[in-house]
């Protein structure tokens, strides 16, 4: 290994070690400064030319979404050339070929690559409009055949990674260890080996990830969260007089803070500081969430008189709707679909429970449609309202009216519907595990024990009773760690330092 090449390694796992102290990741490195990084940034005098690859846009609705989007328009707010690559029904520059994912309809897979695209890069009369290229996986799997005219070309390639796939094989598969080998060798081999195999750098939100990036990656970068805080801000008023002025200030001692890591089953006898505390979960209606878990805690003495909103749907909603009407009775669940998808929700649903608990529908929603907790003044304990597009419906109409955001799911890489809620004031109650765990170490008080009913509601007493100093705690974490500017300050650097390497050999990053 020459001196330039571990000057190299050097630079960018500090700038690693860095960030991990800035930004509440996982890494307990202590802050360095990386000059080498600094002095690549000053010497790019002009815009990156980045084109960035991605499935996941509006009006899809997912953290992922989210992220991609800020970052883009974070980008372009520097004085930067983005080209966007996504599917039809987007704002992409580029249209790809795509196809409904068949596991969630709501979102679209690249089948092909754009035929623009591949006659850009076969044209070598020309020079390529693009200094870096960013993968969004999974999957983006037609860009896979992309992969050698980018590096060709001299187009650096940045791939990041946001999914925990090893979590849906042992979820889906079980203990089928033949079809879970199997399933795992055509990934690596045909998909995950040859993405990074080209990549330059290969960036991951957290430490939850799959044991292929850690393995195969020549170099890691931990990606900051792209949070727009101003979009997703606690509603006026909400958290004092002096709301503006609390950003900056350090945490305050909470109880709810307090004895994160202890098992809390006798929980203090605390009254809650709303007398219909409501519960709300953002996300996507599947196994891998453990929506489970939230709906059977509702039997617990303390929530009886909680409401449990849930935004989204997915493949396991029609299941979710029976255990709820199992669990709080088929008068007390609330169950909004559009009306073009009514006949459809009908056969797939449950009979009678399932059918008895949903309500009747219009193809106009309303705005923050039982957000708290209620629909035309009559209280529901859960509430199924369906997905929705307009992200600050979800801030304002959705995480700033309930008194905590709930996750029991352990398969995230990142989490970022946490961030979204603290952001907006909102605790979070999530489950202390995977990239929960580490990413969001600051809130481990409010964080209970997998699977452990009795102390998810321990830790919703304690919230509660903090009321307005825990929306306080919560919006202080959002803002001092999750905001959209760092991130785009640190992944616009960590191109640059792509684009300006002297294209030697790099070794792989220690973590």
């Amino acid at each position: 290994m020459t001196t330039t090449e571990a000057d190299d390694a050097t630079t960018l796992r500090q700038r690693h070690a860095a960030k991990a102290a800035d930004d509440c990741d996982d890494s307990a490195a202590a802050p360095q400064t990386n000059s080498d990084l600094t002095t690549n940034s000053e010497e790019a005098k002009r815009p990156l030319r980045i084109l960035m690859a991605t499935e996941y846009l509006p009006p899809y609705v997912s953290g992922i979404a989210n992220r991609c989007k800020n970052l883009i328009k974070g980008y372009r707010d520097n004085g930067h050339h983005v080209t966007v690559a996504g599917p039809v029904g987007t704002n992409a520059d580029i249209i790809v070929p795509s196809v409904p994912n068949i596991f969630y309809e709501h979102q679209r897979v690249f089948i092909l690559p754009p035929l623009a695209l591949l006659v850009q890069l076969l044209n070598f009369q020309r020079s390529v409009p693009y200094d870096i290229v960013h993968i969004v996986g999974p999957l983006c799997l037609s860009f896979l055949l992309l992969l050698p005219l980018f590096k060709l070309r001299g187009v650096k390639i940045y791939v990041s990674y946001h999914v925990y796939l090893e979590y849906y094989k042992h979820l889906y598969l079980g203990d089928n260890k033949i079809l879970g080998m199997f399933g795992e060798g055509l990934y690596i081999i045909f998909y995950f080996i040859p993405l990074v195999w080209f990549a330059d750098v290969v960036g991951i939100p957290s430490k939850t990830a799959d044991w292929v990036v850690f393995k195969y990656s020549k170099q890691i970068h931990y990606m900051k969260s792209g949070l727009n805080t101003e979009v997703f801000a606690p509603l006026p008023g909400s958290l004092g007089p002096d709301d503006d002025s609390i950003d900056s200030q350090p945490l305050p001692q909470i109880p709810s803070l307090a004895e994160g890591d202890v098992l809390l089953s006798s929980p203090p006898l605390v009254e809650a500081s709303t007398a219909n505390p409501v519960l709300v979960y953002i996300g996507r209606l599947a196994v891998e969430k453990n929506i489970e878990f939230l709906i059977s805690a509702m039997a617990d003495p303390f929530l009886l008189q909680a409401s449990l909103v849930l935004v989204g749907d997915g493949p396991s909603r029609a299941a979710l709707e029976t255990l709820a009407a199992e669990t709080v009775g088929a008068d007390a669940v609330f169950s909004y679909r559009p009306a073009d998808a009514e006949d459809k929700s009908a056969e797939a649903a449950a009979p009678d429970a399932t059918e008895k608990a949903a309500a009747s529908a219009t193809s106009d929603r309303p705005w923050g449609l039982g957000g708290d907790g209620t629909v035309d003044g009559r209280r529901y304990r859960v509430l199924f309202v369906g997905m929705v597009r307009d992200e600050r419906e979800v801030a304002s109409g959705y995480y700033a009216r309930a008194d905590a955001f709930v996750s029991a799911s352990a398969s995230e890489t990142f989490g970022f519907t946490v961030a979204e809620a603290m952001a907006c004031g909102t605790p979070a109650v999530v489950v202390r595990s995977g990239a929960f765990a580490s990413v969001y170490r600051a809130i481990d008080g409010w964080m209970f024990v997998p699977g452990r009913a009795d102390d998810y509601v321990a830790r919703l007493r304690r919230v509660l009773a903090d009321g307005r100093a825990a929306r306080r705690a919560a919006r202080q974490v959002a803002v001092q760690g999750f905001g959209v500017d760092s991130a785009v300050r640190d992944l616009l650097q960590t191109y640059e330092w792509c684009v300006n390497a002297d294209g030697k050999s790099q070794k792989r990053i220690g973590l």
